[in-house]
């Protein structure tokens, strides 16, 4: 019990450092792009429609079975569209421009941090993970989340420290489902399969909806769809880099 809350809470710390480097690398970007939050979005759009379209869907279909797949992405989806109806039928409850595109990216990554943790905290055995490089690429995989947050933020013109507080309570739920997946021993494929589903599906409606659709559809020029192709190409070479270095 002890070693699996050290080990959690360790990974919270690194986690949290990852989320940081992709904030500040956004920080920098900014500078370059003078700027131009729209663009960075859709970038950042991109960037999660390559998490999705090279990483995580493939993965899901080589293991799961198809009917629970496409059951918890259905409830992933229909999970998003009701808070979205939500937010935008109390709209008192949003006092900054563009904040419910922050809450439901939080809400998103939240929801995908659930089987993430699952994951490595069921691959922890005998004081060490069975497979390193799958720990060292879930850490690398929070820089790009990372900025994906800090863009969202900067785009719902929110405060740097709403960065900070929600930056590390992604972290700490990661940190907890490795501590739950190192404690018990889930054995149920079909929950398994469900809760991945459901991230995937909750993820997926962020990113093509809410991100690219409401960037793209009043904003349609060749620089937007640029910067979009652009997050797509830079998360690739960053799969490619993580790959090399494990």
């Amino acid at each position: 019990m002890t070693e699996a809350f050290e080990t959690s809470l360790m990974i919270w710390i690194y986690i949290f450092v990852g989320i940081i480097v992709g904030g500040l690398a956004v920080v920098l970007l900014t500078k370059m792009m003078k700027q131009n939050y729209l663009l960075l979005i859709v970038f950042c759009g991109g960037i999660l429609a390559g998490l999705l379209g090279f990483e995580l869907i493939p993965d899901l279909i080589g293991k799961y079975q198809p009917v629970g797949i496409f059951i918890g992405i259905t409830l992933g989806f229909m999970f998003m569209l009701l808070i979205d109806r939500y937010l935008h039928q109390h709209p008192k409850i949003v006092h900054i421009e563009h904040h419910e595109t922050f809450t439901l990216l939080f809400l998103a990554l939240f929801i995908h941090s659930i089987p993430t943790g699952f994951a490595l905290g069921l691959n922890f055995t005998h004081h060490h993970f069975q497979d390193p490089s799958l720990f060292g690429a879930i850490i690398l995989h929070h820089i790009p989340e990372g900025m994906v947050m800090m863009v969202s933020v900067l785009y719902s013109k929110m405060k740097l420290k709403s960065f900070l507080i929600f930056g590390s309570l992604l972290s700490l739920a990661v940190s907890l489902n490795i501590y739950f997946g190192i404690t018990f021993d889930v054995n149920s494929i079909q929950l398994r399969t469900i809760i991945m589903g459901i991230a995937i599906g909750s993820l997926g409606y962020v990113t093509f909806f809410e991100i690219l659709w409401k960037g793209l559809k009043n904003h349609l020029t060749l620089k937007m769809v640029m910067s979009a192709c652009l997050g797509l190409i830079f998360i690739k070479l960053y799969f490619v880099f993580v790959s090399f270095g494990h």
